[in-house]
């Protein structure tokens, strides 16, 4: 009967899961049997059902929320050695100072516009706590080798309903568009959650690709993984302070929130008041995460390879490989606690200032795995849309004008843009920056180029675009006339908001509809990878101009463009 092969594939799920806990075998040979295992599972259980489909009513056609958690805690509670690295670990290079730029000095008092006390109601519900779920973070090698197999084969169970489910539908889905359900989006987005670490944030990369990329129903899954992750149990949490402060940890502090703030792929946000009276906020590193990111991309580059959902023109290797060096540089707070302080003196010597906050480094409290900054207030960005076009124009426009600033004065960018790393204060008017764990300097000959391609479009010169495009090379010169037609077409497109001294409508433009046009003919025609400076600065970028469009910005771009192309005139 159908429901018996239901048993026999879950069963045969859990053997394996078992087979490999005891195996003796390198944990690579064991991580390629699981997800091979899994990858048959989501092709061949499908076809158990195509003769005789079980009615809906029976249990065994579906996967219960308790038999996914016995089995995420079987998965977590196993242990093992240091898993061998697969692929070079490979650190981002040490931030540079920036350039020499003369800052700016504020020629009358500022100003920002406030919000009004009912727009201050409205963004209360922002400030409220979070609610979280307690999940145990899988820290040895093997836990989460097996985690990611019994992510394949939950989802290839969630595929096989969906075909079962859809047997009497006079619309026959393929085995594909069965694997994309609601459903297995869900359990992708759960997992992610739970692994964390290398997992969470290549699915945090993948969230910003244009959603014309990835099946909608992926897509709203890797939103919700942008959100944030599951908290650790309170034991992981302190036995993580133990080990990086001793014993004595909490003598530092009057008081230490032991909920946190947030929580993101690498670690998690708690509050403090130190013995001084000092606010803080504590980041802590999830145990495991920095250890295991060569083996958890290379068994998610496995798993995504098995499910076939990204077209081929996405670079999936080189995304994983970027990813890898972010990750690498991001698990490293002593870097991190390096870049915030660079970025915080960036900030405070030029007119920026006015209107950003960049947190202090406490650096006797921070660690390799532990970084303790002042506490800032603030709402994440994306909360603001309730606030007047006054407020929203104002902070969009700061954004552009920080980013642009960021890559083509300082040459050194945080590059992640996550709603959640922009904290904007009703009181003062200003935007906290936090999270510099992605913050990354950019080499002059790359900017200046990349310069002359950001310039051209502004100028509406699409041969000096194109030009610049195959020099710095996005472009071999040897693409179809259509892709070339579609590069060209996209850069003037981007290029827009600085063509004109007007203010720019960033949401009734309609951007990303019309750059959604060649998204086609970018992933058929590609001959080769972007260069790998553009990963993280295209993110940014990206980030930067979604946010204006999430906000409804209608703003002037052109002289902030002008204003930079001054600074390189003198040089």
């Amino acid at each position: 009967m159908p429901s018996q092969d239901w048993i026999r594939v879950l069963r045969g799920v859990g053997l394996v899961a078992e087979q490999v806990a005891k195996n003796s075998k390198p944990l690579e040979e064991q991580s390629k049997r699981v997800l091979s295992h899994a990858a048959d599972l989501i092709t061949l259980a499908p076809q158990l059902f195509t003769s005789v489909p079980p009615t809906l009513s029976e249990p065994s056609a579906t996967t219960s929320a308790t038999d996914d958690d016995n089995l995420q805690h079987e998965f977590s509670s196993l242990s093992t050695t240091t898993p061998s690295n697969d692929v070079a670990s490979t650190a981002l290079p040490p931030a540079s100072p920036a350039p020499e730029v003369p800052p700016s000095t504020p020629s009358q008092p500022y100003s920002p516009p406030r919000p009004q006390p009912t727009q201050l109601e409205a963004l209360r519900p922002s400030i409220e706590a979070k609610e979280w779920t307690e999940k145990h973070v899988p820290s040895s090698p093997l836990a989460r080798i097996v985690g990611f197999g019994a992510l394949a084969a939950r989802l290839a169970v969630g595929t096989a309903t969906a075909v079962i489910q859809n047997q009497g539908s006079s619309e026959k889905k393929s085995i594909h568009q069965a694997f994309v359900s609601d459903a297995n989006a869900e359990r992708l987005a759960d997992a992610l959650c739970t692994m964390r670490g290398a997992a969470l944030k290549l699915g945090q990369m993948l969230s910003i690709q244009d959603e014309n990329l990835i099946p909608p129903q992926l897509a709203a899954a890797l939103d919700r993984v942008r959100q944030g992750a599951h908290i650790m149990p309170k034991s992981q949490l302190f036995a993580q302070l133990t080990k990086e402060w001793g014993p004595e940890w909490r003598d530092h502090f009057e008081a230490f929130d032991d909920v946190p703030l947030a929580a993101a792929s690498i670690g998690q946000v708690h509050k403090a008041t130190l013995v001084t009276g000092e606010v803080v906020a504590v980041k802590v590193q999830y145990p495991g995460v920095a250890e295991s990111i060569s083996s958890d991309l290379l068994n998610l580059k496995r798993l995504v390879t098995y499910m076939n959902v990204f077209p081929k023109g996405l670079y999936i290797d080189e995304i994983i490989r970027v990813g890898q060096e972010e990750l690498t540089a991001e698990c490293n707070y002593t870097q991190e606690a390096e870049n915030q302080t660079i970025f915080k003196t960036l900030v405070d010597d030029y007119e920026l200032s006015r209107h950003f906050i960049v947190p202090t480094v406490y650096p006797d409290l921070s660690t390799n795995r532990i970084l303790t900054t002042s506490f800032i207030e603030g709402v994440p960005l994306d909360k603001i849309v309730l606030l007047s076009q006054e407020i929203r124009n104002h902070v969009a426009r700061q954004l552009l004008q920080l980013t642009i600033h960021e890559l083509f004065v300082w040459r050194f960018m945080q590059t992640d843009p996550n709603w959640s790393n922009f904290l904007y204060d009703p009181e003062s008017g200003k935007i906290g920056l936090i999270d510099f764990g992605a913050a990354r300097a950019y080499p002059k000959e790359f900017v200046d180029t990349y310069f002359d391609i950001v310039w051209g479009a502004a100028q509406l010169d699409a041969n000096a675009m194109m030009d610049s495009s195959f020099k710095l090379g996005f472009l071999t010169g040897d693409e179809s006339k259509d892709m070339l037609a579609a590069h060209e077409a996209a850069g003037m497109v981007v290029g827009e908001p600085f063509a004109s001294a007007e203010p720019f409508d960033f949401h009734g433009s309609q951007l990303t509809r019309r750059l959604a046009k060649h998204t086609e003919m970018f992933m058929s025609g590609r001959l080769t990878p972007p260069p790998r400076e553009v990963y993280s600065l295209h993110r940014k970028l990206a980030g930067a101009f979604l946010m204006c469009i999430k906000l409804k910005a209608v703003i002037p771009c052109r002289d902030v463009l002008e204003d930079v192309a001054k600074l390189y005139h003198k040089q």
